[in-house]
């Protein structure tokens, strides 16, 4: 196999998840083979899989992973899309970061294949991340170390970070790829009740230092699969003594799971999905990921005793009796007020939040000219992410995955194609230019499971 490798580019990440891991296995393999020369460098303030262990936030690293544990960060196998024939060895090599090849390696195949292929625990499934970013080194450097501030130049992004060793600053990188959790927004309150307001982005740990006690009342404001994880780990840690009330706009709803939506999500070309209609997109996405929990979650909610819903949405949250907080709930046709100890709120936020904070404000002015579109303003710029999940008019290249699901594919911003994110993003960066992709017919792909190119 022959390639003509593009001059060195250079890729800084930020956070050391799925993405990452899925971004450095593919770095790897087009190295290897000579079809790029990506210099990937993985920066992480905590750890590998810092979210999905149960010591970082977001989860308590005992919940079921809600993809399927094969749509690893190979998934879906189909590189032939951005780097055509080239692509089926890329797979080929693939698989040797593959999930079933982390089971083989670890001696837990037979057991899994055993059990049922069961889902993982985030636990478990944060140990496969590392796994991958272990064996991914080609090109590739993972580093213990928290980016405190971003630069904009035209020759490349600036990075700031600071270490155990110390700070350092880095200069030229042809691109930056944002991974991670939207930071929840601030829930209006007033100053005094601050240090009862948790978010969904901390430690599970935080919810013992309030010492709950029998009769405590806690409040979980989200309608999602992360106020549904936190309401499911305080009934569990604490039983019936401690009551929680999930604030929010409507009833909990399942995640739509088919076919159909799965294939989506795995191949958004299977429904030509830039080409459908904005409304017929935004709803699809409400449908399937945006405020909607797992069939097996909203099961376990329905068997969790001392767990209550309530529908509206948080006016504000202020002083109550008996050194409580007071939640005022806005509801159609009246106010509610009910006093709690604790507030998590697992509400969801911008996944360009993290970029605002780090820029200076020089650097921000210029992003925002090169865009022409302000960063808060989230909804306009979800239409400007281009094919290589980065937003047009903008370079060196900002790639947002977790802002593309509206112009690219629902699957991006989530762990549904992996595989097909790297081969975006990275092939922004091989040369020659990669094949357009093809354009299709939705109806007739999905009614008969054919007509994707090999």
């Amino acid at each position: 196999m022959t390639g003509v490798p593009a001059p060195r580019a250079r890729v800084a990440v930020l956070g050391a998840g799925p993405k990452a891991a899925a971004l450095a296995a593919k770095t790897h393999v087009l190295n290897e083979l000579g079809l790029a020369d990506v210099e990937l460098s993985v920066f992480e303030r905590d750890e590998i899989g810092a979210h999905w262990t149960g010591r970082a936030g977001w989860t308590s690293g005992s919940e079921r992973l809600g993809t399927r544990a094969e749509k690893d960060v190979g998934f879906p196998y189909r590189s032939t899309y951005r780097f055509g024939a080239h692509g089926k060895e890329i797979d080929a090599r693939m698989q040797a970061f593959s999930w079933q090849n982390h089971l083989i390696d670890t001696g837990s195949y037979q057991q899994w294949i055993d059990a049922g292929l069961p889902s993982p625990t985030h636990r478990q499934f944060a140990d496969y991340l590392k796994w991958v970013l272990t064996r991914a080194v080609t090109g590739v450097r993972v580093r213990r170390a928290e980016v405190t501030g971003l630069g904009y130049r035209p020759d490349g992004w600036v990075l700031e970070h600071r270490a155990a060793g110390g700070t350092g600053r880095e200069t030229s990188y042809d691109g930056l790829v944002l991974t991670g959790h939207a930071v929840p927004g601030a829930l209006p309150h007033h100053p005094q009740v601050a240090g009862r307001l948790l978010t969904a982005a901390g430690p599970r740990a935080l919810l013992h230092t309030h010492a709950l006690r029998p009769g405590s009342r806690v409040c979980v404001v989200g309608a999602g699969e992360s106020a549904a994880s936190c309401a499911l780990y305080v009934a569990d840690t604490f039983g019936e003594d401690v009551s929680v009330s999930v604030v929010s706009p409507y009833l909990p709803r399942s995640r739509a799971e088919s076919y159909v939506e799965d294939r989506v999500y795995s191949d958004p070309h299977t429904a030509a999905w830039p080409q459908l209609p904005e409304a017929d997109r935004r709803d699809f996405i409400s449908r399937t990921d945006r405020g909607v929990i797992s069939p097996r979650a909203l099961e376990e909610l329905s068997r969790a005793r001392g767990v209550s819903f309530v529908l509206g949405r948080i006016r504000y949250v202020g002083p109550g009796a008996a050194g409580r907080v007071r939640v005022t709930v806005d509801q159609p046709g009246e106010v509610l007020r009910r006093d709690y100890d604790l507030v998590v709120n697992c509400t969801g936020g911008s996944p360009l939040h993290r970029l605002t904070a780090l820029l200076d404000d020089a650097s921000a002015g210029e992003v925002e000219a090169c865009l022409g579109i302000p960063l808060r303003d989230d909804a306009a710029l979800a239409r400007e992410v281009d094919e290589s999940l980065a937003l047009r008019g903008l370079r060196p290249r900002l790639h947002v995955p977790g802002l593309a699901g509206l112009a690219q594919g629902p699957g991006f911003a989530n762990l549904s194609s992996l595989g097909l994110l790297s081969d975006r993003v990275l092939g922004a960066y091989e040369h020659p230019a990669p094949t357009p992709l093809p354009a299709r017919s939705a109806r007739t792909v999905i009614a008969s499971g054919r007509g994707t190119p090999e």
